[in-house]
């Protein structure tokens, strides 16, 4: 690893040394306000556009709330239902995470999806979601709850969505009913109430067209530099260590699906909303861990020979490393987000149906009602 991360950060300094590379935005929060995203979707046999929708633009939704200021805490949380995953009991409903700020694990429960038809009970979900997450109590917060399906709304025989939907609001839940389909459809109807209910959102969107992803001319170079990021951070312990490798996991699941994704990633990694608590660079460089009372066990391998000045050392160089391959990915990030807004103006591309789009737009029009600002316009 150290030549690995010799060899990245002159490489580094030599394609800084033609930009002048602006530092990444802090990784503290700046904003008293707690932003919790909930997204709920239908994983029946007929959905698997919308389940890789959500896979493969998280990171999007992710870069576009990062350009907040000041900037909010995040949280998102991931439920399903109409899968045979779950349990008849449960009305095939399930919730995958409970709200989290670790990325990297609703991006291992979005990949590990698979569509298969169950019965679809959108009463038994949104119950779950009102009832069951651990919502900020803050009341600056805001809490946002996005339910995608595209069957009746009615179908639960024990839970009445609009009962639910009423409930809502007193929750101070704001509810976006994503109808997956044309707004003529007769199922869209009930979508539509049920957002009227809730005093919420409605929105349709075509979950069969393939997932919009504009290639840049710096999508390769982020990638690479997203995986030698991976290289900076150090599972501590046991967890530490099963944490690094699904942070590996995800890196992998990125490129499979392209440069594209993986550029994405890459660009979320090195923003303010990645920074995993499993890691022993950020715990050494914050304070919460002193290097001289964790236990050579707990240690990577190439780390339990140093004496503790070598590891002090060699933890400070992983973070001089790491503040240089952020500020290129942050530099190369503000380009590729300027030639993709370029890109889909000059072609004419509509993404307003798209789910991301629908996610990204609505946090958005919340979050500058509560004082925000974002940049990338």
């Amino acid at each position: 690893m150290q030549t690995s991360l010799r060899r990245a950060r002159g490489a580094v300094l030599l394609a800084a040394a033609a930009v002048v590379a602006t530092p990444p935005p802090a990784t503290a929060y700046e904003s008293d306000v707690a932003i919790d995203v909930a997204i709920a979707l239908d994983v029946s046999g007929s959905m698997r556009g919308l389940i890789d929708a959500a896979r493969l633009k998280l990171w999007e939704i992710v870069n576009d709330l990062s350009t907040a200021e000041p900037a909010p805490r995040l949280r998102v949380a991931l439920l399903t239902y109409g899968n045979q995953r779950g349990s008849a009991q449960s009305g095939w409903a399930r919730i995958e995470t409970d709200f989290t700020d670790d990325l990297d694990l609703v991006s291992e429960r979005l990949f590990a999806l698979r569509s298969r038809g169950a019965d679809e009970y959108v009463g038994r979900v949104l119950k779950l979601a009102l009832q069951d997450l651990s919502w900020t109590g803050s009341p600056d917060a805001l809490r946002l709850l996005f339910l995608a399906g595209n069957e009746e709304v009615n179908q639960d025989p024990l839970f009445d969505y609009r009962h639910l939907a009423l409930d809502a609001p007193r929750g101070e839940v704001q509810l976006s009913a994503v109808f997956c389909g044309v707004e003529q459809a007769p199922a869209a109807a009930g979508w539509r109430e049920m957002a009227e209910l809730a005093t919420g959102r409605f929105a349709t969107i075509d979950h069969h067209s393939r997932t919009l992803l504009v290639k840049t001319p710096y999508d390769e170079e982020l990638a690479e530099l997203g995986d030698l990021l991976s290289e900076t951070f150090i599972g501590l312990g046991k967890e530490g260590k099963g944490r690094k490798e699904t942070q590996l996991r995800q890196d992998a699941n990125a490129r499979r699906h392209g440069l594209t994704v993986a550029a994405s990633r890459a660009v979320t990694k090195s923003g303010r909303y990645y920074s995993p608590r499993w890691d022993l660079a950020t715990a050494y460089r914050t304070g919460e861990v002193d290097v001289y009372e964790v236990r050579t066990a707990d240690l990577p391998p190439v780390m339990r020979r140093m004496e503790i000045d070598e590891r002090m050392y060699y933890l400070e160089d992983l973070l001089a490393v790491r503040a240089e391959l952020e500020a290129r990915i942050s530099e190369l990030g503000r380009k590729r987000r300027g030639y993709v807004d370029g890109q889909m103006a000059a072609r004419g591309i509509d993404s307003s149906r798209s789910f991301d789009n629908v996610v990204r737009r609505t946090i958005r029009q919340e979050a500058e009602r509560l004082g925000l600002a974002f940049g990338g316009e």
